[in-house]
């Protein structure tokens, strides 16, 4: 019988490897990406497409190209759509970075053969229609003037602006007035551009059986292929402000949202997983120093984190947390209080150690599922990486020391290097 007054025993965590993708490269150019892991009749299929809004000249044109897809296509309008999504138990999700269009759609196995033929028409044969145009477009502009009565929007919109500058592809903030500008003669040639078989690799995760893996390369085998490879990109160097603090004024508003921040090596260096330990310990979970001091102990917001943002050439770190007028100047005094503390003293070893089980917890338990699984899958694919990377992660972290991040700190965390946001009301 379990004995509930002794303390389950702690066991050390073991390597462990990421599981591998099956790949395929298909006739009409189309990369597959097939993670069998799962024990639901049931898959995840994501389309990767190169159309981002890195290769559009009108802001907002890579959104709506997206958007538009699950509108209308050769033989189904938007209402049919919907509906016979919902019918075969299939959930669909749009999403755009600077780099990639993805579209995500969850279905049962056993109606996967119409499934695909349905999602083969709508991201290879949409028609973008002008009248669900027109209501994506009034739908965004009523979220935009709602959102620019947030102080965590204006807040962050100006922080990428000053991180990377406002005519960066990480730093450029579409506006109410770009709405307007959109045409959409250019929308349907930039999916038409696009959308094609050569600019699309495809990741598929879950119970993958023999008649499943066929019946999806017959599926996407079939597809015409479409289409020229795009080149990558040109990238830009980034343009920092010259300021370090910027206010934002919003006279209405109780609270004020902070973001404290800077330029930081993304995860392509090698300090970057013990930096990750380094940003647990001050703002990467709910028993970090800042939630515990700013928090608990000064009763400042109700959450204050901090976060390690990677893209593939740049990456930034960022403290952010939202609090009342009055405590503004407080709260962010307390962040360079913790912030020196880092540069100045050895974190003990029993906090280390409790950070590191709860990275390691976390790193597991996005690798228990595939459906999990292929969320780091499509982003070592967009990052160009290697499994290695997450081969690694877990040795790497067990073996960083209290000496190497203060190293680290010393580093990378030297208070004059930080910008600091400001969007609310002046303090009385």
């Amino acid at each position: 019988m379990l004995d509930r007054t002794q303390q389950p025993q702690i066991n050390e965590f073991k390597n462990f490897k990421m599981a591998r993708a099956t790949t395929y490269t298909l006739d009409n150019g189309i990369k597959l990406y097939l993670l069998n892991q799962g024990e639901e009749e049931v898959v995840r299929i994501d389309w990767m497409i190169r159309a981002g809004s890195c290769y559009q000249s009108q802001k907002l044109t890579a959104h709506f190209a997206n958007s538009l897809i699950k509108e209308g296509c050769r033989t189904l309008n938007s209402a049919e759509i919907a509906e016979q999504l919902d019918f075969y138990g299939s959930w669909l999700h749009l999403t755009n970075s600077h780099q990639y269009a993805y579209v995500t759609l969850y279905a049962l196995n056993r109606h996967l053969p119409t499934i695909l033929a349905l999602a083969e028409e709508m991201i290879f044969h949409a028609t973008l229609p002008e009248k669900e145009f027109a209501t994506l477009k009034e739908i965004l502009r009523k979220k935009m003037e709602i959102d620019q009565t947030k102080v965590d929007y204006l807040s962050n919109r100006q922080f990428k602006e000053i991180i990377y500058g406002a005519d960066h592809l990480y730093g450029k903030n579409a506006k109410i007035e770009d709405i307007d500008k959109l045409d959409l003669a250019q929308i349907r040639q930039f999916y038409q551009t696009h959308y094609n078989t050569r600019n699309t690799q495809i990741f598929v995760a879950g119970k993958i059986t023999p008649e499943v893996e066929k019946t999806l390369l017959a599926a996407f085998n079939k597809i015409e292929a479409t289409g020229e490879p795009l080149e990558g990109y040109v990238s830009q160097e980034p343009q920092p402000a010259q300021e370090k603090k910027f206010f934002i004024e919003k006279a209405d508003s109780v609270q004020s949202s902070v973001i404290i921040g800077k330029p930081m090596v993304n995860r392509k260096h090698p300090d970057h997983t013990k930096l990750n330990v380094l940003n647990t310990v001050l703002g990467g979970y709910f028993g970090s120093r800042l939630m515990t001091n700013i928090r608990e102990e000064k009763g400042y917001t109700y959450g204050i984190n901090s976060y390690l943002v990677t893209y593939p050439e740049f990456g930034h770190f960022k403290i952010s947390s939202q609090t009342g007028n009055e405590f503004t100047q407080p709260l962010i005094e307390e962040v360079f209080h913790e912030i020196e503390k880092l540069r100045t003293e050895l974190i003990p070893q029993e906090e280390l150690d409790m950070v590191k089980m709860y990275l390691l917890g976390e790193h597991l338990r996005t690798m228990d599922s595939g459906l999990n699984l292929v969320d780091l899958l499509i982003s070592l694919v967009g990052h160009k990486q290697s499994y290695d990377y997450y081969d690694k992660m877990a040795e790497e972290i067990k073996e960083t020391t209290s000496e190497e991040l203060l190293e680290l700190a010393q580093k990378y965390l030297d208070p004059s290097s930080f910008f600091v946001v400001v969007a609310g009301a002046k303090s009385k």
